[in-house]
């Protein structure tokens, strides 16, 4: 099984995650550059603004092939209860994932709200199957079991 992760990730923290599960199941890694270069205060004014009206912003790589990858693993910051315009972005720039299966998590301080279930619309209408969804607060990041309920969820959708 070809694991392909797919993130965006601000701060460090949804990449920490991506590296842990990586470690762990082995796979390719494309960290998806939001080209807008928000600065801290940018992107609690301009980019939340953007991600609650589910916008896009231009990211690299422009294009993104999975059509060698067997499962797609999604990560994304939340943004005023959304998805990154970056990892909409992405989502749009996949090339070949028809018929792929997906993992789908998002880091948030609290609480997720629409993210997760519009990430799952927006890959569902490029033809591509989610096998499971995991959401972590800040909380959750210092629980270890969390990431590795994450790792068993990805190994089960890579076998299944």
């Amino acid at each position: 099984m070809k694991i392909c992760y797919i993130y965006h990730s601000e701060t460090g923290t949804t990449r920490g995650v991506v590296d842990r599960c990586l470690a762990a199941t082995g796979g390719d890694r494309i960290e998806v550059k939001d080209l807008q270069h928000y600065s801290r205060i940018s992107k609690y004014l301009v980019g939340a603004g953007r991600a609650a009206k589910g916008l896009s912003d231009p990211i690299e790589p422009a294009e993104i092939d999975v059509s060698g990858c067997d499962l797609l693993v999604i990560g994304s910051p939340v943004w005023s209860g959304k998805p990154t315009p970056a990892i909409n972005a992405a989502i749009q720039a996949l090339k070949g994932c028809e018929g792929k299966k997906s993992t789908l998590f998002v880091t948030c301080g609290g609480s997720a709200r629409d993210a997760l279930s519009l990430m799952k619309t927006a890959l569902e209408g490029r033809g591509v199957s989610i096998t499971a969804s995991v959401q972590f607060t800040r909380k959750d990041l210092r629980d270890e079991t969390k990431v590795k309920d994450l790792i068993g969820k990805i190994q089960a959708s890579g076998s299944g």
